[in-house]
């Protein structure tokens, strides 16, 4: 997987005149710059979606709106706040790239693309992709992300691996969900740090996780013993012995696994005796 963290005025202006605003100021220009060209500015509502598709060559109908932009000094000092903040993720990224890389060949087993991050300003506090555009961009500006460096990057990895699994399960979007988590914020981040993370995540995921997650260790290649051990490691208990060994789920990709879980539903749902150590 490659990534690449660049920055796109015409994006960053999108975010800045439609997206939560980041101070007062932003909030009085955006809301001057309406009143003066509010016909122009309504019409570049969606245009976000256009440069998602093709940012490199992402030219404007109509630019006033965005040269208007452009010469503020409002602009120029969110500009350098970007462009410190793509610093800090390449950073992030080029000093860990080579641990996630193997770890996920172990724990997704699917090859990823390249993607390309275009990095707003933290204080946007957005991510957001279109799943079905093959450019593979995301837009990418997290208030979190300077609070924890393994935070964010788990985060960057979490979104770029649901980007990779695709639209396909919409109908399943929990199980996908839980699945993702599992391998990302919770067996990701646990070998990246030495200390399990399987207890935090989407409260409303719990349980669904729990009843995956005997399933989810077959996954990993845990027998019987291993399990023991994960589950002394996660602090998550169930009873060994209601859960034969599927050896075939070792040999699935993350894709895999998913469907397993989606066409098993039935099975692993109704498993309800699970606790929390």
């Amino acid at each position: 997987m490659k990534l690449t963290f660049a920055t796109n005025d015409y994006l960053l202006t999108w975010n800045l005149l439609f997206g939560p605003a980041i101070s007062e100021e932003s909030f009085r220009f955006r809301e001057k710059l309406w009143r003066t060209y509010r016909k122009q500015y309504n019409a570049l509502q969606n245009e976000n979606k256009l440069m998602l598709q093709d940012i490199k060559n992402f030219i404007p109908d109509d630019d006033t709106v965005y040269n208007f932009v452009f010469e503020s000094p409002l602009f120029e000092n969110i500009k350098k706040a970007v462009e410190k903040h793509r610093n800090y993720l390449l950073k992030v990224w080029d000093e860990n790239k080579k641990k996630v890389s193997s770890y996920l060949k172990d724990i997704v087993r699917l090859s990823y693309d390249n993607y390309r991050i275009l990095v707003l300003h933290p204080d946007m506090d957005t991510v957001y992709y279109d799943i079905e555009n093959s450019e593979r961009n995301i837009a990418w500006g997290r208030k979190n992300d300077t609070k924890s460096e393994l935070g964010t990057l788990t985060a960057l990895v979490y979104a770029i691996t649901k980007y990779q699994v695709g639209p396909n399960y919409k109908e399943y979007k929990e199980i996908v969900q839980a699945v993702l988590e599992l391998a990302i914020h919770n067996e990701l981040y646990t070998r990246l740090s030495g200390v399990s993370n399987y207890l935090s995540g989407d409260p409303s995921l719990t349980f669904l996780k729990k009843q995956i997650y005997p399933y989810w260790l077959m996954y990993l290649g845990a027998d019987q013993e291993k399990m023991t051990s994960y589950m002394m490691r996660d602090k998550i208990a169930f009873d060994i012995e209601h859960y034969p060994i599927e050896a075939n789920l070792k040999k699935l990709d993350l894709k895999g696994f998913i469907e397993f879980c989606i066409r098993n539903q039935k099975h692993i749902l109704r498993i309800n005796q699970l606790e929390i150590i």
